[in-house]
Order: structure tokens, then C-alpha cells, then sequence
């Protein structure tokens, strides 16, 4: 009971910062720091963060509406201190923003605990976040907005990280969640809801 209350509340909060946010997702305040980020590790890290997309299913639970329709959902994945032969996968569950922001202060994962553990680190974009936009520029039109759930974000990182596995050939490495503020929350009920990925 606890659980789903706070699962509906998260998705509440989710829903009125998006419908609040800018309608095409992202501030022009929020593209400038974006792109500074990325100049900064290009030539000031160490760390060099690699983005990728994955075909994320829009709708995880019905056959109706979207079905299984697919939309480009972003990530980084870092190698920087990975120990191929051992290292477990950090993974970070992505909230309310663009994923080069929660790269860029998440040092205590992608420096410390990467180095530490010999991990991969890998960072998941939220749906309706970023450049993740399941119906691009109609993404926040009202009929859309129905996919913009705590479940079918839960969802998009239990697909994404199980298919990111096998394609990689890591199926018996740990996967690590962490995440920050709803981020964490997510971590917390990915944990706790499907323990044989994370």
C-alpha cells in the first residue's frame, strides 16, 4: 500500500514538472549548460561518457494506443575504469532532467565508486526528459502525456538494462542502481520490484 501511494505521488510530482517545463522539454538555459558540460569532458575529464539511444517501448502494459511502439530513449555508458573481466555495472536511474546534468554531478558514482569497483557506468534518460521524447515535439500534447508514469519509466530501465546485458555479453555482472532525489526513489523501487536485474 505504502509503496503505491508513493509510486502515485512521484507520478504526480513527474506529471506537473513536465507540464509545468518548457514544452519542447528542455530550456534554452538548460541546452547552454548541456553544452558546456560537454565541452568540459571532452577536454577537462578524465571521464568520457559515450551517448547512445535504445528503442524503448512507449506503452509497457497495454496493446492498445501506442502498442508497442518504440521512441529513442538516450544514455551514456563510461568505461573509464571498467575491470572488463570482473567490474559490476553502475547504473544510474535518470529523473527530471537532461542526463549530461545528473553525469555531471554524480562524481561519487562515476569517479569514486567506478574506480573502486572497476564498474561500467551507465546512465539512463527519463522519458520526457532531455532528448528521451516518445512523440518528439507532440510529446506533451495531453493525449500524450498518459506514458508519463513512475511504471513505464521503471519499465523503460528494467528492458533497456536486461537487452544493454546480452547485447554487451555481461549477463552475470552485477548491476548497481543508484540515483539521486526521485532518481534515488526509482533506484530504491527498482531494487525493491525487480531484484533479478538490479
Amino acid at each position: 500500500m505504502r509503496f503505491n501511494i508513493a509510486v502515485a505521488l512521484a507520478g504526480v510530482a513527474c506529471l506537473v514538472d513536465a507540464r509545468l517545463g518548457n514544452p519542447k522539454g528542455v530550456t534554452q538555459t538548460e541546452k547552454q549548460r548541456v553544452h558546456e558540460i560537454k565541452a568540459r569532458l571532452a577536454t577537462e575529464s578524465n571521464l568520457s561518457p559515450e551517448e547512445k539511444w535504445y528503442d524503448a517501448t512507449i506503452d509497457h502494459f497495454t496493446n492498445h494506443g501506442a502498442g508497442s511502439a518504440t521512441y529513442k530513449m538516450r544514455y551514456l555508458v563510461d568505461d573509464t575504469y571498467f575491470d572488463k573481466e570482473n567490474g559490476p555495472i553502475i547504473f544510474y536511474a535518470g529523473n527530471e532532467g537532461d542526463v549530461y546534468t545528473f553525469f555531471d554531478n554524480s562524481g561519487f558514482m562515476t569517479t569514486t565508486l567506478a574506480e573502486k569497483f572497476g564498474a561500467l557506468v551507465v546512465f539512463g534518460e527519463h522519458r520526457y526528459y532531455g532528448e528521451s521524447m516518445p512523440f518528439g515535439d507532440n510529446s506533451f500534447d495531453r493525449e500524450n502525456l498518459k506514458f508519463l508514469t513512475v511504471e513505464q519509466a521503471m519499465m523503460d530501465y528494467v528492458e533497456f538494462m536486461l537487452d544493454f546485458k546480452t547485447e554487451q555479453g555481461l549477463q552475470d555482472r552485477a548491476t548497481i542502481v543508484g540515483g539521486g532525489s526521485y532518481g534515488g526513489m526509482l533506484s530504491a523501487w527498482l531494487r525493491m520490484k525487480y531484484p533479478h536485474v538490479f
